[in-house]
């Protein structure tokens, strides 16, 4: 059998020792003189942990601005990992209140088609560049040149598809701020910076609320605030009333309401069914809790108190099917809910 010094002292030795010379050299190179650098990567291939704080990012910019489409194409850039790191984000919301994880799930519902799968970045750079880390044999002085060359070219180019494909973890260990993150965001969208906000009244607060069949516990409440933090009082949605019997109930009636701690009363309108508005005995007893008022899509709701006022508008709306009548309960209701403070009036 030929020992390892036959080979290294036989014709083959100078193409393997040019090898051994040459992966080393490209390796120093790869990895000590021109290192990897990551730039400009999507959030997609940030780790578990920083795709979490990147979404409660995006949560709280939208909390602040309110620009849906915004928003969503933040969202979109996790890619496959949107949904999933949403729950993670809503079962651990760390500085984000509630509301703001509450808001922004309603609006990806809402507002956000599925998200199709997204292609790990870098296959075809594995595909086109693999075949670089493999090199038969070296010839003499001039493969010893093409190994430093495009041997060091070809590690680098070959890790680097690796790791895309494995989920690498694109940015070193940092901690971002909320200012910087923003700043990448908006230089990645090509929008304006955040806080631009057009100089038009803006509401307090955005809500957005939906109702499914089958949530029989449905009511929904939001606390309104200034924008200097104070409490000043309450809206929500909640089921008025029922119609039929069986499993699931069929919602047939919604109150929504605003409560103002300035104020002695909560204010509540009935949003109704067609079937229930229509039926003179139903809205009569229903107007009990509040004003009727027929659920049409697009349809406001306006509510306003001594200091508060609130539109609520109906963005999505469907009813249900089945053995009671036409357009008597509803399948589902999507509602978005703003709210303002009303001026205060000079003496």
């Amino acid at each position: 059998m030929e020992s390892l010094r036959d080979r290294l002292t036989g014709k083959w030795g100078p193409v393997i020792i040019a090898g051994i010379v040459g992966l080393a050299i490209g390796l120093l190179y790869a990895w000590v003189i021109d290192p990897v650098e990551f730039i400009d990567a999507t959030p997609l291939h940030l780790r578990e942990d920083l795709r979490q704080d990147y979404l409660r990012m995006v949560i709280e910019s939208y909390a602040v601005n309110q620009n849906i489409d915004e928003a969503l194409e933040r969202y979109r850039r996790l890619g496959p990992y949107a949904k999933e790191t949403l729950e993670q984000v809503g079962a651990n919301p760390g500085y984000l209140s509630s509301t703001a994880v509450q808001n922004f799930r309603a609006a990806v519902e809402i507002f956000g088609p599925d998200l199709p799968e997204a292609q790990e970045e870098g296959s075809a750079a594995a595909a086109g560049f693999g075949f670089l880390g493999v090199i038969p044999y070296l010839c003499g002085g001039v493969v010893l040149i093409a190994v430093l060359v495009v041997g060091g070219l070809g590690v680098r180019r070959f890790l680097l598809a690796r790791q895309e494909a494995q989920g690498m973890e694109a940015y070193p260990e940092a901690q971002f701020t909320a200012e910087d993150m923003d700043r990448r965001l908006d230089a990645s969208l090509g929008g304006a910076p955040l806080g631009a906000i057009p100089e038009t009244e803006q509401p307090l607060a955005t809500f957005r609320t939906i109702y499914k069949i089958g949530d029989d516990l449905y009511d929904d409440s939001f606390s309104i605030e200034s924008p200097t933090g104070d409490f000043l009082g309450e809206c929500g949605v909640g089921i008025g009333d029922f119609i039929g019997t069986g499993e699931p109930k069929k919602v047939s009636s919604f109150e929504v309401w605003l409560f103002d701690k300035n104020d002695i009363q909560t204010v509540t309108k009935v949003l109704m069914s067609r079937y229930a508005y229509d039926n003179e005995e139903t809205r009569t007893r229903l107007s009990a809790k509040g004003d009727p008022v027929l659920a049409e899509n697009g349809g406001i709701i306006e509510l306003e108190t001594a200091s508060l006022r609130v539109e609520a508008r109906i963005v999505d709306m469907t009813y249900g099917e089945g053995a009671l009548p036409a357009e008597s309960f509803f399948e589902k209701l999507a509602i978005e809910v703003k709210a303002w403070q009303k001026p205060i009036p000079f003496d």
